[in-house]
C-alpha cells in the first residue's frame, strides 16, 4: 500500500478485516459477508423469477398464436392471406383460426370456456400440444369431426376423461320452424393437456372445420394464427408485415390484429409486477445489509480519532478525511457486492441441479412439481439484471457512508489530541 495515494492507502488499511484486530475487524468481515449474502440472494431469486417467466411464456406460446389477424371477409379471405404473409420476413407459419365462447356441459356440470379451432394436421399443425398432453392422443383430431382437447382443470371441473362426451352450447338462439333453439353440438374428448397456466381452465381445442361448423357466424375470431421466429418481437414483425402488405394493396386498413402480449395483457402484467415486487423487497434486504457499513465507519471514526487528529496536524484537509472514509465504505461495499454477485452468477444457472441434489441427500421435497406444473426449478441468468443489482448495491452502500464520513471530517484535532491525554 506504500505506493498508493494517501486516501486509498489509509482507507484500505482501515477497511481490511485482516489488518484490523478486535471488534472493528470482525464487524468489517460481518458487514462484507452480509452484503455479499444479500446480493447473492437477489441475483439467484431474480434468475429463478426469470426462469418461471420464461417457462410460463414458452408453455403458453407453444399452444397460443404469437399473433392473430382477422380480416374482413371471414374464413375464405383469411385463408387467401397465408402465402402473402408467409413471404414476409420473420413469419414462419400461418394457419386458419376460428375461436368463440361456449358453455361446456357434462355430468350435470357447466363451465364457460373458449373453443379454438386450429389446424391439427399438416406441416403447420398446432405446435407443442403433444408434449403437454397428460391423457389421450390428439394425433387423430383432424381426421374425425367434433373431437376435443381440453385443458386439465377444465376437464377436471367437468369430470370427463378421454372418450367421454361433452355438450357445447353457444350463447344466443337461432330461429327455426320449431321455434327458437339453442345452437349446440356434442363433442368427444380425445386428449387432455396441462401447461400450468390459465389455459388449463379457460381453453379447449378442436379442428378448424368442426369449430367453423359449430360457430357459423357466431365466432368471435375468424382469421389466421401467425407464428414468428422471435416470439418476443411478434408485435414488430407482424406490424411490419401488415404495413408491407397494405402498401402492396393485398391488405386493407379494415382488419384487426393483436399479438400475444396484448391478448393476455393481464397475465403478462401480473408476471412482470410479481418480478418487480420481489426485486424491490430483496433490494430492501440489500439496503439493510448496506447499513452495516455505517456502524463500521462510525466505530472506525471513534477508534481512530487520535489518528485522524494526527493526520490533520500533518496537513491532511477535512475534505481528504471525508473522502478517506467514503473510500473505506466503498471498498467494503465493492468487496461484498462483487463477492455476492460472483457467487450468484456461479450458483444461479445451476440452482435447479443443486436443489435436486439437496432433496436426494436430505430426503426433503422443497420443490413440488404438482404445484408448479414443471419437474424442476427453472432459472435464467440475465446479465442486465446482475449489472442492475451490482449498481444498486454499490449506490446504496456509498450513499449511507456520506453522513459518518462527514462526521469524521469535522473532528477538531486539538480536542481529539487533548482528550487522548
Amino acid at each position: 500500500m506504500s505506493n498508493l495515494p494517501f486516501v486509498p492507502a489509509v482507507a484500505l488499511r482501515y477497511s481490511a478485516p485482516y489488518l484490523n484486530r478486535g471488534l472493528t475487524g470482525f464487524l468489517s468481515f460481518v458487514s462484507l459477508a452480509g452484503l455479499a449474502l444479500a446480493v447473492f440472494a437477489l441475483v439467484v431469486v431474480t434468475s429463478v423469477m426469470n426462469g418461471f417467466e420464461r417457462e410460463l411464456q414458452n408453455r403458453m406460446l407453444s399452444l397460443l398464436p404469437h399473433a392473430t389477424l382477422s380480416p374482413q371477409g371471414g374464413h375464405a379471405r383469411a385463408a387467401a392471406l397465408r402465402e402473402p404473409l408467409l413471404a414476409q420476413p420473420g413469419i414462419v407459419a400461418v394457419t386458419p383460426h376460428v375461436e368463440g365462447m361456449a358453455m361446456f356441459s357434462a355430468n350435470g356440470r357447466f363451465q364457460a370456456a373458449a373453443l379454438a379451432g386450429v389446424e391439427m394436421q399438416g406441416e403447420h399443425a398446432l405446435p407443442g400440444i403433444a408434449e403437454h398432453l397428460v391423457m389421450g392422443d390428439a394425433s387423430g383430431l383432424g381426421e374425425q369431426r367434433y373431437g376435443l382437447v381440453l385443458g386439465y382443470h377444465l376437464a377436471r371441473q367437468l369430470g370427463v376423461f378421454p372418450g367421454d362426451r361433452v355438450q357445447l352450447v353457444l350463447p344466443g338462439v337461432r330461429i327455426t320452424p320449431m321455434g327458437p333453439l339453442l345452437r349446440q353440438r356434442n363433442f368427444y374428448v380425445q386428449a387432455i393437456f396441462q401447461v400450468g397456466a390459465e389455459l388449463d381452465q379457460s381453453t379447449a381445442f378442436t379442428d378448424v372445420d368442426s369449430a367453423a361448423r359449430l360457430f357459423a357466424n357466431n365466432a368471435t375470431v375468424d382469421g389466421v394464427r401467425i407464428t414468428v421466429d422471435q416470439q418476443f418481437r411478434a408485435n414488430a414483425i407482424v406490424s411490419d408485415a401488415i404495413q408491407a402488405l397494405t402498401t402492396q394493396g393485398i391488405l386493407s386498413l379494415d382488419l384487426s390484429w393483436q399479438d400475444w402480449r396484448s391478448e393476455h395483457a393481464s397475465l403478462y402484467r401480473a408476471v412482470v409486477m410479481e418480478k418487480v415486487m420481489i426485486f424491490v423487497l430483496l433490494l430492501a434486504v440489500v439496503a439493510v445489509a448496506s447499513f452495516n457499513v455505517i456502524s463500521i465507519i462510525l466505530m472506525t471514526v471513534n477508534d481512530k480519532r487520535v489518528d485522524i487528529a494526527v493526520l490533520r496536524t500533518m496537513g491532511a484537509s477535512a475534505e481528504q478525511i471525508n473522502r478517506l472514509f467514503i473510500f473505506q465504505g466503498a471498498t467494503i461495499a465493492a468487496a461484498g457486492t462483487f463477492c455476492g454477485a460472483l457467487l450468484g452468477v456461479l450458483v444461479a444457472p445451476n440452482i435447479g441441479k443443486l436443489l435436486q441434489a439437496f432433496e436426494r441427500a436430505s430426503g426433503w421435497q422443497l420443490f413440488d412439481p404438482e404445484v408448479y406444473f414443471i419437474p424442476y426449478l427453472p432459472s435464467l441468468l440475465r446479465w442486465q439484471d446482475v449489472v442492475i443489482v451490482v449498481f444498486a448495491a454499490l449506490a446504496i452502500s456509498v450513499m449511507v457512508t456520506l453522513l459518518p464520513a462527514r462526521r469524521a471530517a469535522r473532528i477538531d484535532p486539538v480536542v481529539a489530541l487533548a482528550g487522548a491525554h
